[in-house]
């Protein structure tokens, strides 16, 4: 396809740029702010983003970027995950957080967990021209993106579900509009085989359930779980969240500087409560998760959780698996998969990191699904305080009405690079605010 202008614009724009000139600029074109002192009516219909915009800010804000290098002592290497990199840092490499996408044509997961770069892959940009660059970067977004549904995303559009001070923007017609969701299971069961290791043996007790041992009793009685190093599981599962929750906040940022080299205006923001973006509201189907409530639970009042989007993206507990054992059974045969000989490695002989990694013995495979089974059986959920599926940051991207900015705004609220958007990106219709 014929690059436009805009595109080399932004290949070249500096990241000093991006940093000191973003800021969230929310005024699309065809919005209206009905009262206050910045009452005003745009009198444009709304344009939406091309593809090519929109794979430009995904690749940036969550592309998939060759291979991780893993330079890291034995210990450190054998506890990583996979091998791919992506255009975030994740703990242990893990990388279980997804984008939702959707606008006027329907509702997308760009699914990244699988798939894996070919050797040599993550030289795409060095000594390539712009339009090969985007090229390589449409064809892996074409290839990881799945049309959920044919219609834009039934988000609320108010309370409850939406803030008010959000709902006169979010979501309107013309708006792309993402959501990264995190897949908390995953990286908990990455610290579980951590924590539970030979080296470490954390005994993890239950502060709700009279401070006794999540299951780990005779694991003590053994010697494989140390009695004198003990973590609560609410502090467990509270390090699982802040190490997770960051995920969401790079792929907004990442979204965000994206947004300054092509001109375009958007925010990230938590105005859309996260069950709600979700679908926990009949009457919004929203991203369509399956929620389950849990039937034998410590809480008084357990209430429902988001557990996955069914055969797309699920969480490592039941509904998707019969049993806790099962979901530790299977997450070893996912990370096995990334371990895999003849799986593209950073190294030039990566046999000798293959032969360090680190194979969980059958004792310590029994301690994890002993901990998850516990808190399972105990809370009727996994993670007992976590949301199997969670969100918090959104993100939304849209055409700006530079009319709204010149009319309230000095000098300095939007660069040149917005102003002459549209002559970059769709000189058909460059003088739209003529």
């Amino acid at each position: 396809m014929k690059m436009p202008e805009g595109l080399n614009i932004a290949m070249d724009f500096g990241l000093l740029d991006s940093i000191f000139t973003r800021r969230s600029r929310r005024f699309g074109l065809g919005m209206e702010i009905k009262d206050g002192t910045l009452k005003h009516k745009s009198r444009f219909k709304p344009i939406p983003l091309t593809e090519l915009e929109e794979a430009f800010l995904i690749w940036a804000g969550t592309g998939m970027t060759g291979l991780s290098l893993g330079d890291l002592p034995r210990t450190g290497i054998s506890w990583l995950f996979q091998w791919t990199g992506r255009s975030w840092p994740c703990s242990a490499n893990s990388h279980s957080t997804e984008l939702f996408y959707t606008n006027d044509n329907g509702v997308y997961m760009v699914k990244l967990f699988d798939l894996m770069p070919k050797q040599g892959e993550a030289a795409i940009f060095p000594g390539k021209s712009e339009e090969e660059k985007m090229d390589k970067v449409l064809e892996l977004f074409r290839k990881s993106s799945i049309k959920l549904q044919d219609v834009r995303a039934d988000l609320p559009k108010g309370e409850p579900g939406l803030f008010d001070f959000n709902a006169w923007n979010t979501n309107k017609p013309g708006t792309t509009f993402f959501i990264p969701v995190t897949n908390t299971t995953v990286e908990y069961m990455v610290l579980l085989f951590i924590y539970f290791g030979a080296k470490y043996g954390f005994n993890i007790i239950d502060e709700l359930n009279g401070g006794r041992s999540c299951g780990l009793d005779n694991w003590i009685d053994k010697g494989y779980i140390r009695n004198d190093v003990r973590m609560s599981l609410f502090d467990l599962e509270l390090r699982v969240l802040t190490t997770l929750n960051v995920e969401q906040a790079f792929i907004c940022q990442n979204l965000n500087l994206a947004l300054q080299a092509l001109g375009i205006g958007g925010w990230a923001f938590t105005g859309l409560l996260p069950h709600y973006a979700l679908g926990i509201d009949p009457s919004h189907k929203a991203l369509g998760f399956r929620f389950t409530r849990p039937e034998n639970s410590l809480r008084s009042i357990p209430s429902p959780i988001p557990v996955g989007r069914d055969g797309v993206f699920e969480a490592l507990c039941p509904p998707y698996v019969k049993d806790m054992r099962e979901a530790v059974d299977k997450f070893l045969k996912m990370r096995g998969e990334f371990w895999k000989v003849g799986n593209p490695y950073p190294y030039q002989d990566p046999s000798g990191v293959l032969d360090d990694e680190y194979h969980p013995s059958e004792e310590r495979i029994e301690i994890v699904k002993d901990f998850c089974s516990y808190v399972y059986e105990n809370y009727g959920r996994f993670p007992a305080f976590l949301d199997p599926m969670f969100v918090r940051l959104v993100f939304q991207a849209h055409h700006l009405d530079l009319e709204f900015y010149d009319k309230y705004y000095i000098e300095g609220a939007y660069t040149e690079i917005h102003r002459n958007h549209f002559k970059n990106w769709h000189p058909e219709i460059e003088n739209i605010f003529e």
